[in-house]
């Protein structure tokens, strides 16, 4: 249960501050790092939500607050899209630089032994 206004704000800060962090690591490139970020992402967003959950109504929120949730939600719809686009390059640059492979099907191995 929501105790207190300060603590769900704490807790929207501590999401808001993991989606710089993703940010960050998305543009270093570094995928330990991202990998790290995102798990701790999860972790955070998944708290509030919980804590978001076991509130009666969203209307105990002000319109400001309100607004700063569907920012981060607005953010994450923007990070999921800037991942997507960038694990398509990364298909797009591994298979010019290696080729493609056709993966064998079930049935095309029969009689080459």
């Amino acid at each position: 249960m929501i105790d207190t206004r300060e603590s769900t704000e704490d807790l929207l800060q501590e999401v808001e501050r993991q989606l710089d962090a993703v940010d960050a690591r998305l543009l270093e490139g570094d995928a330990p790092a991202l990998e790290a970020a995102c798990n701790g992402m999860r972790q955070v967003a998944a708290g509030f939500s919980n804590v978001l959950e076991s509130a009666l109504s969203a209307e105990v929120f002000d319109a400001d607050f309100r607004d700063r949730i569907e920012g981060v939600a607005q953010r994450l719809r923007v990070l999921r899209a800037g991942i997507a686009r960038r694990a398509a390059a990364v298909e797009r640059s591994l298979s010019a630089l290696l080729g493609t492979q056709d993966q064998p099907t079930y049935g095309a191995g029969l009689g080459q032994r």
